[in-house]
């Protein structure tokens, strides 16, 4: 090889001999099963659908509907399968579509059936006294500072500022939102007079 030739290869720097071309790498790998990765791929499965239910009752629009008589008009609603309200002449009362209704008796007289023992967490809210059903037929009269509560058959709570209060089947309270007060017997006549003449 002339000299000339091997001057010009290192000044230049070429190899003497053919580069070798690069192999890929290979792409074919093999994944061991991983139980870390499976519990956190379930896990977001997980929340995806534990949110997508959230989101679903989030979303689910509250409805109140709002049942009233007239003076000398008495009326009965089915509030849900379960509850039967019965107004007397001059009352309101508002329900909600949840699951147990909201109840709450804004003026006059209501009588509240429950047919099932699923419906025992009935509260009806009267000012800011609150009644929890434990029976199944009660009556509630509004009073501009309280009301009564007269229970046909079961019993009811009332929760007033001074605490809970348990009235039997035949017995009638008063409540004020402070107290509750004239806690006696009754006759069965006298849990809700104005349905006897209806």
């Amino acid at each position: 090889m002339p000299d000339g030739l091997i001057v010009y290869r290192l000044r230049f720097r070429m190899p003497m001999h053919s580069p070798k071309t690069p192999t890929p790498p290979s792409t074919s790998k093999t994944h061991a099963f991983s139980w870390s990765r499976f519990f956190v791929h379930c896990s977001i499965v997980v929340a995806a659908v534990s949110l997508g239910f959230a989101s679903w009752f989030i979303a689910k629009p509250t409805a109140t509907r709002l049942h009233q008589t007239i003076p000398g008009q008495r009326l009965t609603i089915t509030a849900t399968p379960d509850i039967d309200i019965s107004l007397d002449t001059d009352s309101t009362v508002t329900v909600t579509n949840t699951e147990p209704p909201r109840i709450e008796l804004l003026r006059g007289n209501a009588y509240f059936d429950i047919k099932s023992k699923s419906a025992d967490k009935l509260q009806v809210k009267v000012g800011t006294t609150y009644i929890k059903d434990i029976g199944t037929r009660f009556s509630i009269r509004k009073q501009a500072d309280g009301g009564s509560v007269a229970v046909a058959e079961g019993q009811v709570e009332i929760q007033v500022e001074a605490g809970t209060y348990l009235v039997s089947s035949r017995e009638r309270a008063d409540f004020d939102g402070t107290r509750v007060t004239g806690h006696k017997m009754i006759a069965e006549a006298e849990v809700a007079p104005w349905r006897v003449n209806k």
